[in-house]
Order: C-alpha cells, then structure tokens, then sequence
C-alpha cells in the first residue's frame, strides 16, 4: 500500500463582486405617468369638463408625472439608453418647474409679466421636443406621435400666452384636444411596452422601419 499522500487542489478562490443590480426598463413608467399628466392638461382646456379643473395638473404634474419620469429615467440611464433616459428626465424637470411654475409665480407676478414669461418657457420645449421627435422616427410611431402632438401642444399654449381673447382661448382649446391625443399616444405606447413582454409581442408599436420589403416581412 502507498504511503503517499495525494495532493487535493485547493478550489480557486472566489473572486467576490460587489452588488450590481440588472438594468431595468423604465419607459413604460416614464411615458405613461407622462400620458397622464398631459390628459390632465388637456380634458380641462379642451372643454370636455370644466376648465377649473386644469388646477388639479399641478398636482399630477408634480406627484405622478415629475416622479414618475424621474425614476424611469435613471432606470433607462441605468441601462444605458441615452435618448429614453435623457428624455425622461428633462421632461421630468419640465413637469416638476412647470408645476412650481404654476402654483407659486402664477399668483404672485403680474399677468402679463408671468404670461410672457410662461409663454416663452412653453414655446423652448416646443423647439426641443421637435428636435427630439427625429430621434423618436426611428423608434417606433407612437413614440414619434407622442413627441411631434407634444410639440404641436407646446406651440398652442405658448402662443396662447401672448394673443388676447378670443384668439388666445381659441389656441388654448386647439392645444387641450391635441395634448388629449397626445396622452393617448403616450398611455397606449406605455401600454404595448408594459404588457408585451407578457402577452407576447400582441399590442402593435409598429417600429421603425415603417415600410418592409415582401421579403422581410415573412417570418
């Protein structure tokens, strides 16, 4: 009998990491707290129901639409997608100073001086968010939609700030029905981008590219 004694290998030792969450996805959450907040602008101002209650969208501006998009969008950063997360949280900074905007300076400026100025700050996310709506072509076209309607909205009510009535209810009006059907884009795109991952792809987002060839669209 041998006398030697095997050698066991120690295992190699461990190399210990630190905590590293996954990724999440944080669109969903950003554009439907965002559709919300923007059906609460435009009901009221669309004449659908009464146009005092448009004082109730500082309050879903900023507990549901700022803090929703502020939480999807470092999720989205997190995941390394620079144009969603980038877009959440500018425009979670929108909803949170457009809020203060409203519930502070409104009463305490002069009317002309505070419509001037809120007018101006409307039509600057006018021009920003149709730039961004070329990033969001080729995203998919509720996403595209969403963007281009939200801009349209910007233009009416920052137009609205420096014309006097009736123009000014008229432009007012024009933006309440095309923020309703920017919402809508906005809720249905949160919708499909929730619920696919679970039903299996069945809530059409048709993304880009729009127009397929006989030859790429068979399976």
């Amino acid at each position: 009998m041998s006398t030697q004694t095997t050698a066991v290998s120690a295992p190699p030792e461990e190399r210990i990491v630190g905590f590293k969450p996954e990724a999440g996805v944080g669109i969903p959450l950003a554009v439907g707290t965002f559709g919300f907040s923007v059906l609460m602008l435009g009901i009221p101002n669309s004449g659908l129901i009464t146009a005092d209650a448009v004082g109730v969208f500082a309050a879903v501006a900023f507990g549901t639409g700022a803090f929703g998009l502020l939480i999807g969008g470092l999720m989205e950063l997190r995941a390394n997608n620079v144009f969603g997360g980038s877009f959440a949280l500018f425009y979670s900074a929108f909803l949170l100073t457009t809020a203060l905007m409203l519930r502070f300076l409104a009463v305490e400026m002069a009317p002309a001086a505070f419509a001037a100025a809120f007018g101006t700050w409307l039509l600057l996310w006018c021009v920003f968010t149709f730039m961004l709506s070329w990033a969001a072509w080729y995203i998919n076209m509720p996403a595209f939609l969403a963007f281009v309607l939200l801009a349209v909205g910007y233009l009416f009510f920052g137009l609205a700030n420096f014309v006097g009535s009736p123009a000014s209810q008229a432009l007012s009006t024009a933006g309440g029905w095309v923020l309703i059907a920017d919402g809508v884009a906005a809720c249905y795109l949160a919708w499909g981008l929730a619920v696919n991952p679970v039903v299996g792809g069945k809530v059409p987002l048709w993304p880009h590219p729009y127009a397929r060839s006989p030859a790429s669209a068979r399976p």
